[in-house]
C-alpha cells in the first residue's frame, strides 16, 4: 500500500482482512491468498516505479491494489504494460486523463474512486442551502481557500475557486503552501483574520498539517466554517486536533455507507480485528481486495492477469461503498444515485458523522462549537 502512513497502515489492514476473510472460505479457486506489501516511501517517481517493477516481475502476484501510489498515476501505464490488474483510489482525475484517451490500451486498470467533480462543485451548493434553511445563516459571501501544491489539492482548491466565483463569491486565494510538513499557519491565519470570511476551505489533505492548521485557527478564530479536505477522515486526526477538530467539515466522493448492511457489517469487522475505526482507506483495500476476488472467480483462473483484469471492469456489485460499477470511457467507479454517493461529515464530540446526503445520514450539521 505504501506512502504516507497512517493512511499505509490502514491500507494494509483493511486488504489483509479480506485476504483473511478469503482464506477462512476457502481462498480462490482453493488456493490460499497472500498478501505482498511494497511501499512507496515519499511517492517519488523512483520509489513508485521501484515497487511497480518488483511487484509486476513477481509471477506470483495476481493483483495491484493501492489506494493511491504516485501523485501522478503514471504507474498506471506502467501496469497495462505488464498486464497486471490494477485497482487504484485517489487521484480519480488523473486516471481518467490517461485512460480516457485510449480506454482499450488499460483493460486492466480501473478506479474504486469515482469522479473527483463533485469536490469542486458540490460543496458550495451545501452552504447555499444550509444558508437558506437557516442552518447557517451567512454573514457574508466571501470564502478564503488555501491549497498544497501538489495536484490533487490544487484541483480541488481551483474546482472550488470557479464555483464560489460563479455563484457570486468573493474568492480570496488559493493561497498555496508547499507540498510537504506544515506547521507554522500563522501568515494564513493572520489573512483570514482580516478578510473574515464566512468559510474556510483547507485542500492541505495531509493528516497532521490539517490537524495543525485546525488546532491554531481555534485558538484565535473566525466566525467562519471550516471545510478540511479529505484529512478528518482519517483515524489519526482527531486524536493529533481533539477537540478543536469538533465542527470541522468534509466530505468523500467514496465512503462506507454506515446506514447500509453492507457498511455496518465491513464496518463491524474491522473493528473486532483491529479496534479501529478502519477510515476511507481501510475499507477502500477491503472492498478492492473483495472486487479482485469477485472478478478472479468469474474469469476461472486467478493467475490469468489478462482476464482477470478485464473482468474487474465487468462487475456490478452492491458493496460497503456503495453501488460499484465502472465507466468504460474513464475506468473509473460511476458516480451518484446509481453508483457511489459524495457523503459529507462532520466531527461532532471528537466523533465523525455522516450529516448529507439525507439518505446517508446519521444525525444533521450543527455549528461548530468556536462559534457558539
Amino acid at each position: 500500500p505504501g506512502g504516507r502512513a497512517p493512511h499505509g497502515e490502514l491500507r494494509e489492514q483493511g486488504a489483509r482482512l479480506a485476504v483473511d476473510e478469503l482464506n477462512a472460505a476457502g481462498g480462490i479457486d482453493g488456493r490460499t491468498v497472500t498478501l505482498e506489501v511494497a511501499d512507496v516511501k515519499d511517492q517519488s517517481a523512483d520509489a513508485v516505479a521501484s515497487a511497480v517493477n518488483s511487484l509486476t516481475a513477481n509471477p506470483d502476484v495476481a493483483a495491484v491494489l493501492t489506494g493511491y501510489a504516485s501523485t501522478t498515476n503514471f504507474e498506471i501505464d506502467l501496469m497495462a504494460e505488464a498486464g497486471m490488474p490494477y485497482i487504484i483510489g485517489g487521484g480519480s482525475d488523473q486516471t481518467a486523463a490517461i485512460i480516457s484517451a485510449d480506454p482499450e490500451a488499460y483493460p486492466t486498470v480501473w478506479s474504486l474512486t469515482p469522479s473527483y467533480a463533485g469536490y469542486g462543485t458540490d460543496f458550495p451548493a451545501k452552504v447555499a442551502a444550509w444558508d437558506e434553511d437557516g442552518s447557517f445563516p451567512l454573514r457574508n459571501e466571501t470564502v478564503y481557500i488555501i491549497s498544497s501544491d501538489n495536484p490533487y489539492s490544487n484541483g480541488i482548491a481551483s474546482g472550488l475557486s470557479e464555483t464560489f466565483e460563479s455563484d457570486g463569491w468573493n474568492v480570496i486565494g488559493p493561497d498555496t503552501v508547499p507540498f510537504g510538513e506544515v506547521n507554522d499557519w500563522t501568515t494564513q491565519i493572520t489573512k483570514i483574520k482580516e478578510a473574515d470570511p464566512s468559510v474556510i476551505v483547507n485542500t492541505d489533505y495531509q493528516t497532521a498539517n490539517a490537524a495543525s492548521f485546525l488546532s491554531q485557527f481555534v485558538a484565535n478564530p473566525t466566525d467562519s466554517l471550516v471545510f478540511s479536505q479529505y484529512a478528518p477522515s482519517v483515524p489519526e486526526f482527531i486524536d493529533l486536533a481533539g477537540s478543536a477538530a469538533n465542527g470541522v467539515l468534509y466530505n468523500l466522493p467514496i465512503s462506507p455507507l454506515k446506514t447500509t448492511p453492507e457498511g455496518e457489517a465491513a464496518i463491524a469487522a474491522f473493528d473486532e480485528a483491529y479496534g479501529t475505526d478502519p477510515g476511507l482507506y481501510g475499507i477502500m483495500l477491503y472492498e478492492s481486495v473483495r472486487l479482485w476476488a469477485d472478478a478472479a472467480e468469474a474469469a476461472g483462473d486467478p493467475t490469468n492477469r489478462e482476464a482477470v483484469g478485464a473482468a474487474i471492469g465487468d462487475l456490478d456489485v452492491v458493496t460497503s461503498l456503495g453501488r460499484v460499477h465502472f465507466d468504460p470511457a474513464t475506468h473509473l467507479t460511476v458516480a451518484g444515485d446509481d453508483g457511489i454517493p459524495m457523503i459529507y461529515f462532520q466531527i461532532q464530540d471528537e466523533q465523525r458523522v455522516s450529516i448529507a446526503p439525507d439518505e446517508a445520514a446519521e444525525t444533521s450539521f450543527t455549528v461548530p462549537p468556536w462559534m457558539q
